[in-house]
């Protein structure tokens, strides 16, 4: 796998619950969780990160470090700066400008879905992207977020919900009409709605199509960006795409999420 995640925090147990939290969404990447200092008090232990870093190294072509507060942040800090570079001049390890909790989470689900480093950093920005647009409508993103231009395109794409989905036919065996685009409408099968597991599946799975993905009019190929559409059990979603010859695409789409997307783990 080409990414994997280093998770350093002041406290073991947090670190711990953190990874298994990512794990649900990323069964198969590569989450190594390091915590508290030498003694197993809160803190961090430097020895310790980078034995983490090199244990992801074994495996992995880059190591993403998520740091919480403090002094853990500097251990990380440290790692990154003591690792090697890869064949592109590119540092090995480096440190994930995003929310530890959130950003392990939505970073870990890009990778599970083959996404490279850079997509992978936007994803673990991502988090922050969304904070903006809430709570700081019309602000920019801080310049440190890995350039998270394309989670906040997904971010508004989500807001605007069907709005941007305006054209699209409503009958499942419809041919769409020169100028729209083909949809399906289907009812939400996972007990969790669209939300932590179903959502990283939904995204891993639209990830793999050769045609964008819209749900609700929003660029499906994000988790978080699915999450804040909040959408639970039972609700009608419109899967669609914009682009031509995207039936096939849309229909395996519209068919697992109505079948339930944990079966597809």
């Amino acid at each position: 796998m080409s990414v994997g995640f280093v998770l350093v925090s002041h406290s073991a147990k947090a670190a711990q619950a953190v990874a298994e939290l990512a794990a649900q969404m990323a069964p198969t990447v590569v989450l190594v969780p390091t915590g508290g200092d030498a003694g197993g008090g809160y803190g961090s232990d430097f020895t310790a990160v980078l034995a983490a870093c090199e244990e992801v190294e074994q495996r992995c072509e880059h190591v993403v470090l998520m740091a919480d507060l403090g002094s853990a942040r500097m251990s990380a800090e440290m790692a990154v700066e003591a690792g090697a570079t890869v064949a592109d001049g590119r540092p090995r390890r480096i440190l994930g400008a995003g929310p530890f909790l959130e950003g392990i989470v939505a970073g870990s689900a890009a990778a599970q879905a083959g996404a490279g480093v850079d997509e992978v950093l936007n994803a673990v920005a991502s988090p922050l992207a969304q904070w903006t647009s809430e709570v700081m409508p019309g602000g920019t993103s801080n310049a440190s977020c890995n350039d998270a231009s394309t989670d906040e395109r997904h971010m508004r794409s989500a807001q605007e919900g069907t709005e941007s989905a305006t054209g699209a036919t409503s009958d499942p065996g419809a041919v769409p009409a020169s100028g729209q685009q083909y949809s399906r409408q289907v009812v939400i099968a996972d007990s969790a709605g669209l939300h932590a597991r179903p959502a990283a599946l939904l995204a891993q799975l639209v990830a793999k199509q050769p045609v964008r993905i819209l749900v609700n009019g929003a660029e499906a190929d994000s988790m978080m960006t699915l999450m804040l559409l909040g959408v639970s059990f039972g609700d009608t979603v419109t899967v669609s795409s914009p682009d031509a010859d995207a039936r096939q695409a849309v229909d395996t789409v519209a068919d697992a999420i109505a079948a339930g997307l944990e079966k597809l783990a």
